[in-house]
């Protein structure tokens, strides 16, 4: 690599991650207190739900908007800087609802709506970001490229998440949580719109597809026998329907059924991150040597393990202490099932795939939510678990424990459909954990945060 291209490499790295930093920010301060926001407002099972879920299905939808306007356009940069301002200034009516609606069903219906038109804004840009950032990474590079990007969105989010938790709770001390919640979006809006000038210096290189790179969604849905890419779309896709089963009741768990505050909330939610940061950097260059499939199947196993550590305990150092292990896991799997696209999908092809897996990860990721809140509204009685298999009352840990056995069932019959698309080293899953178990901090000790736990793993393959 020339110099010259050495140094363009490294303004792409730091505006790509500027911009990834003030999102994070945006996360920690917004997205991340919406289904808190919800309980907040007296939203039942089943909106907050939706609230988690119905959003993020429209905004997959628009995904296919977005490749069509890409290609109409051909320019990336303009259409990514609009698309994030746009997503900042959509933050603000949130803020402003429950002046408006009040606190009630009819605010956390006009919030669902507007959280919707907020994931349009990242449906329209998903494809578009990553079809540009696949052009301008290099693929030699790009898992420790993305494991530092996401290491510094990690700490960022964390350093928010733990403004903004100080900000609720004081609010909340003062009996106007209302003004907190408020003033959380307020923040993330304007930090998002300030997002999209750091990525201005970036290369714009033009934006084509031939004629015969181009499918409709019903032709890829028919690959699935046979394409490596549809079979990983459903086994990821597969895992988000299992997590989507409880993942958005875990809020209204925490903060209605064992009362925690917003800063055991806040602590509960950060120390997720706080795994995140520790190990993102590690995973990235793990999966450049050993291929994405290899973290996925690592990682696939321990998430699976997750729910069923919340029927343990509701002690709140319990809870911040498997929030840490699934952030150390969810880190590598989702940073490994990003990668696995970049390295799976030729460039014109990108967009496109892009777009047509956020669909199918939307629709199953709303159906397992529905089924959730159905399940926890109208069939507890029917499925009385709780007082049989442990000792807390809440109808919501039967929901927890059902998510676990759908992710047992997706790692075990879909994780085997699809191969590596790139040569690799090879290693045992004991090896992987071993390695991601010993940390290298700034301080340059290293020191094995999960102790013994990466030799409890089922064997190798």
């Amino acid at each position: 690599m020339s110099e010259g291209e050495s140094n363009q490499q490294i303004s792409i790295s730091k505006s790509s991650v500027t911009e990834g930093v003030l999102d994070a920010v945006k996360i920690g301060s917004g997205e991340t207190y919406v289904s808190a926001f919800g309980v907040f407002l007296q939203g039942t099972a089943l909106q907050i739900g939706m609230l988690s879920t119905l959003p993020p299905l429209i905004g997959a939808m628009f995904q296919t908007i977005s490749v069509v306007l890409m290609e109409k356009v051909g320019t990336r940069r303009a259409l990514v800087t609009t698309l994030i301002r746009a997503q900042g200034l959509l933050l603000i009516p949130m803020a402003l609802l429950p002046f408006i609606f009040g606190i009630g069903p009819t605010a956390v219906t006009w919030l669902i709506g507007c959280f919707a038109l907020y994931h349009m804004t990242i449906g329209l840009l998903a494809p578009i970001w990553n079809s540009w950032m696949g052009d301008l990474i290099p693929a030699e590079t790009r898992g420790s490229f993305f494991g530092f990007r996401n290491r510094c969105m990690a700490i960022s989010t964390f350093v928010a998440l733990v403004i903004s938790g100080s900000i609720l709770n004081l609010f909340s001390a003062w009996h106007v949580a209302v003004f907190g919640f408020s003033t959380l979006f307020l923040i993330a809006a304007l930090v998002r719109y300030r997002a999209a000038r750091s990525l201005d210096p970036l290369p714009n290189p033009p934006y084509a597809v031939a004629t015969h790179d181009k499918f409709t969604f019903w032709q890829f849905i028919r690959r699935a026998h046979q394409s490596n890419f549809v079979k990983f779309v459903f086994f990821v896709s597969s895992m988000n329907l299992a997590v989507a089963f409880a993942g958005p009741y875990f809020a209204i768990y925490m903060l209605r059924d064992i009362h925690l505050s917003y800063v055991e909330y806040t602590s509960v939610v950060a120390a997720s991150v706080v795994g995140q940061f520790l190990v993102l950097q590690s995973w990235g260059k793990l999966s450049d040597q050993f291929g994405n499939r290899k973290i996925l199947a690592v990682c696939g196993w321990q998430v699976a393990l997750n729910p069923f550590m919340w029927l343990v305990s509701d002690h709140v150092a319990w809870l911040i202490m498997i929030q840490f292990y699934s952030g150390v896991f969810w880190a590598g799997f989702n940073l490994a099932a990003a990668n696995f696209v970049f390295d799976a999908v030729s460039p014109p092809k990108r967009a496109r795939c892009i777009a047509y897996q956020a669909i199918i990860n939307g629709v199953l990721v709303f159906i397992g939510s529905m089924f959730g809140g159905y399940l926890t509204s109208h069939c507890a009685a029917y499925l009385p678990l709780h007082q049989v298999l442990w000792s807390g009352e809440s109808l919501f840990l039967n929901v927890f424990c059902i998510s676990g056995f759908l992710r047992f069932i997706a790692v075990t019959t879909l994780l085997r459909k699809f191969k590596e698309v790139r040569p690799v080293a090879n290693a045992g899953h004991r090896e992987i954990l071993v390695r991601i178990a010993h940390v290298q901090p700034i301080t340059g000790a290293a020191f094995s945060f999960l102790g013994r736990a990466g030799r409890s793993v089922n064997g190798d393959k």
